[in-house]
């Protein structure tokens, strides 16, 4: 009898090793990303992306003595357009 409980706890024991190192013993295929996935999500996240980042290099520019205000004020108005619409694009497909 004893000897059948040692080996119905370690069939147990075996099942729950297997159940937690299933994922690393046999990963799952990743999900699709980037451009191949969905290119217009992409070029629009791109797009926002591209924005911010001349939203923030005008700032320092502006900051750096590189801008007129009139400057930054006429290039951060652009680009605040340019992502708005980026956004709104990206609201529109969810």
């Amino acid at each position: 009898m004893s000897v059948l409980l040692y080996m119905v706890g370690l069939v147990i024991i075996a099942l729950v090793a297997v159940d937690v190192a299933a994922p690393l013993l046999w990963p799952s295929p990743p999900a699709p990303a980037g451009p191949h996935a969905d290119p217009e999500r992409y070029r629009l996240e791109k797009e926002k992306e591209l924005a911010y980042a001349a939203i923030k290099e005008a700032e320092f520019d502006l900051q750096m003595g590189k801008l007129s205000p009139e400057d930054h004020a006429a290039l951060r108005a652009t680009y605040e357009a340019r992502a708005l619409a980026a956004l709104e694009a990206l609201e529109r497909r969810r």
